[in-house]
């Protein structure tokens, strides 16, 4: 009996794990079992034709906020063309309500409750002998068309069953996409807006396996595997092995994690330390420091060591970090919500996720919509749009300001003179941003789509406009982020002196002996090559000491990565 399991991903670099594990299990239960991968931009009648063509007897299709209306089209369209087949669901959308499902979509005839290894292999077996009795944790309409809920929600207790996701990691590799990973599933809190928590305990898979399957990623060169624990730091004597493996591994591969910085040790931050630059990438969900909003979602943070830990982790300069808030949370207003804002971004991590409070099915947030006012769409994503706390008029102008946010800090590209601007418009980074998106809104430029370059020449109008005392500050220390970080643009409104430092400059260089005071390894290649890899530019404001005075810096981009050093040489010292 042919089954085919339908993933509509989000984006095309984007792996389908849970359809995946799925799979493998079924598979090792003999089973006959495929996954069809496409995503919400593949025309409909392609993925038709796509399942229809396999000629299944059973179709399952795993349902997410992201895909759920595509994925309800398509279930209509295949039970058009094939009235006989089966179709099973799953996935966080339809696994906690089955009557409200079942009358969404009366097409569909099973929906797996929880995570689907087991319970949907059983179903399938179930099938394949002219089922008698639906297995436990499969919803379903009886005869009467009554339907029964069998068992609820359901979870996998032993990790070590779930087979390897990857049986075409090649192609996964080959075709760029991302690589997902889990070695536990579950969690020990009880986040109000989260699912994660439901079953209240933690399964871990064993260490050997887990080795194991890393090491298969790292042979096969993946760039980079996500882990989706959903607090990967629980236990350090089962992660930290884990890390310790990763770091010492021959590889060019970055591990993501979702850590919670509050729990690590010094013993975990000393060996932090050490790892490799660019192997790991910890993304930190704060979602607020307001202590009323933590209570009432049920999140405990030590904002203190929280906040310890990420200092430590961003002084060490070897790990990239990602922190999360939400906005639309219980008791958080607007005042609370500038005070998480800019107690996260005093911390200057290397990105800061501006999130909205999305009221899930099956949570315990959505049992308080009423306690707390929440006005939210009513289909996916569920984003909140007014509180109790905050008028709608608020929340819109925090997501123009998350656009903002996006194309001007969260690129990485503005960090100099983003800190400047703060600076000089009084010191308070939210008031600033604030400043920044009425700015943005009254040009008209959101919902635009931008890209850096354009933002760099934005940003030099907002300071035109908003800072007429301060531009020729600004301006250098807007040309000297785009120096380091959009190499090879120069653009003359910014004023560039490439041209006055020319004959100096090929002074420097052909000095070989001079050249190695800053780069010992040098070689002389072609002009071409120095001009790409080690341009020089002076400017009239030093951004490293924050002094108004002449500087000349060379960016060194012959490791893939910008290294800036400023030059004293007897050759340039004069221009």
């Amino acid at each position: 009996m042919k089954t085919i399991l339908v993933a509509i991903n989000s984006k095309y670099v984007h792996t389908a794990l849970g359809l995946r594990y799925v799979s493998e299990f079924c598979k090792t239960k003999g089973l006959d079992v495929t996954v069809i991968e496409e995503t919400i931009q593949t025309p409909l009648l392609a993925v038709l034709a796509e399942i229809t063509s396999a000629k299944p007897a059973v179709i399952g299709f795993s349902v997410h906020i992201w895909n759920k209306a595509y994925v309800y089209s398509l279930i209509e369209l295949v039970r058009k063309v094939m009235p006989a087949v089966k179709i099973v669901v799953g996935g966080p959308e339809v696994a906690f309500e089955p009557e409200r499902i079942f009358t969404e979509k009366s097409e569909i005839d099973f929906i797996v409750q929880g995570e689907g290894e087991v319970c949907l292999a059983e179903l399938l077996q179930a099938l394949v002998g002219n089922i008698s009795e639906v297995p436990c944790h499969i919803a379903y309409r009886d005869n009467k068309g009554i339907v029964q809920n069998n068992g609820g929600v359901t979870v996998v207790d032993d990790l070590a069953e779930l087979a390897f996701p990857y049986p075409d990691l090649d192609a996964v590799v080959e075709a760029n996409k991302i690589v997902y990973y889990e070695c536990t599933r579950g969690c020990p809190f009880n986040c109000s807006y989260c699912l994660s928590g439901i079953s209240k305990t933690v399964r871990r898979r064993p260490l050997e396996k887990v080795l194991l399957d890393l090491e298969r990623f790292i042979e096969a060169k993946v760039p980079l595997v996500k882990f989706v624990d959903r607090t990967y730091n629980l236990d350090e004597a089962y992660f930290l092995p884990i890390m310790h493996y990763l770091s010492m591994a021959d590889t060019e591969t970055t591990f993501h994690f979702e850590i919670k910085a509050d729990l690590l040790s010094e013993n975990t931050l000393r060996f932090l330390e050490t790892v490799p630059e660019g192997r790991f990438q910890f993304e930190i969900g704060v979602q607020s420091t307001n202590d009323a909003t933590l209570k009432a979602i049920g999140r405990e943070n030590n904002w203190e060591k929280l906040a310890y830990n990420v200092e430590r982790l961003l002084a060490g300069g070897n790990i990239h970090l990602h922190l999360d808030l939400i906005a639309g949370l219980p008791y958080e207003g607007v005042k609370e919500f500038i005070k998480s804002f800019n107690d996260v971004y005093s911390l200057r991590p290397h990105m800061l996720q501006l999130g909205f409070l999305k009221v899930l099915q099956g949570t315990t947030m959505q049992m308080q919509t009423e306690e707390h006012e929440l006005l939210y769409m009513s289909e996916p994503p569920y984003e909140v749009v007014q509180t109790k706390y905050l008028r709608y008029e608020e929340l819109r102008f925090l997501k123009v300001l998350e656009d903002v946010f996006e194309n001007t800090y969260n690129t990485g590209k503005f960090q100099n003179v983003l800190t400047y601007l703060v600076k000089i418009s009084g010191g308070d980074p939210f008031a600033f941003y604030r400043q920044l998106t009425e700015w943005w809104e009254s040009k008209g430029l959101y919902p635009q789509g931008h890209n850096a370059r354009g933002v760099t020449k934005l940003l030099w109008e907002f300071a035109c406009d908003c800072y007429p005392e301060e531009k020729a500050a600004v301006k250098e220390v807007l040309r000297f982020d785009v120096f380091i970080t959009q190499p090879n643009w120069v653009p003359t409104w910014l004023g560039w002196k490439t041209n006055e430092l020319n004959e100096s400059a090929m002074a420097f260089w052909r000095d070989k002996d001079e050249v190695r005071r800053y780069l010992p390894d040098y070689i002389f290649s072609t002009w071409r090559q120095i001009r790409k890899n080690y341009p020089i530019e002076a400017f009239d404001y030093n951004v490293q000491t924050g002094i108004a005075e002449r500087v000349i810096f060379m960016a060194d981009y012959s490791s893939g990565k910008c290294v800036v050093k400023p030059l004293v040489s007897d050759y340039l010292q004069n221009n």
